[in-house]
């Protein structure tokens, strides 16, 4: 199998996984897309490397894959009880332990299982803070938390363009790496996806 052929596989098994998902999960159609689109903005800007920015594009489109394992109602439901709550929080788990399945996704693993880790070390599941959390986990946490914000929920309506960027800014130092932040801020106007005013 030739290189190109591989990377048309990986890329067609990566699709419909995410399709899977939206199926499931409708309210997060196009959500993977265009987290992955925001964070390999974010890594260009940040100067990743070529094979970092391709492995970051997958781990985004993958990072919710977990949210299979949970039911519909589980997301739509508000106000959620702390065991709902507990069920929520395992979905990074839960999508480790399906990409892991995947011979050619496992290096990914571990950028998937920490994007909802935070700076302060409030996150989930480690408690990890700083440079601990891996730096394209600390990326896609910037641009899941972004889109999630965009994107009107079961529970809420979409927050405005400004308003997100606001919430983002404010988190910077506390919730997000204050670097991941600045370049998030370089390169989001620039980002229009198909769908957004």
């Amino acid at each position: 199998m030739t290189r190109d052929q591989l990377i048309r596989m990986e890329n067609d098994v990566v699709r419909a996984l995410t399709r899977a998902l939206e199926l499931a999960h409708p309210h997060l159609e196009g959500h993977s897309e265009r987290v992955a689109s925001y964070a390999v903005a974010i890594g260009c800007e940040l100067g990743l490397s070529k094979a970092t920015l391709r492995g970051l594009r997958l781990a985004a489109a993958l990072h919710d894959i977990g949210m299979l394992g949970l039911s519909n109602e589980l997301l739509t439901v508000t106000p959620l009880s702390p065991e709902q709550w507990h069920q929520i929080h395992e979905h990074p788990r839960l999508s480790v332990q399906l990409v892991g399945r995947i011979h050619r996704f496992r290096e990914l693993a571990l950028w998937i299982e920490c994007h909802h880790e935070r700076w302060d070390g409030s996150g989930y599941p480690h408690g990890w803070r700083g440079e601990q959390i891996p730096l394209p986990a600390r990326i896609l946490a910037v641009a899941e938390a972004f889109d999630g914000m965009r994107t009107e929920m079961p529970y809420r309506p979409a927050y405005s363009e400004a308003r997100a960027v606001e919430e983002i800014q404010r988190g910077a130092g506390a919730l997000f790496d204050p670097r991941v932040v600045q370049a998030f801020l370089k390169v989001q106007p620039l980002l229009q996806p198909v769908g957004r005013e």
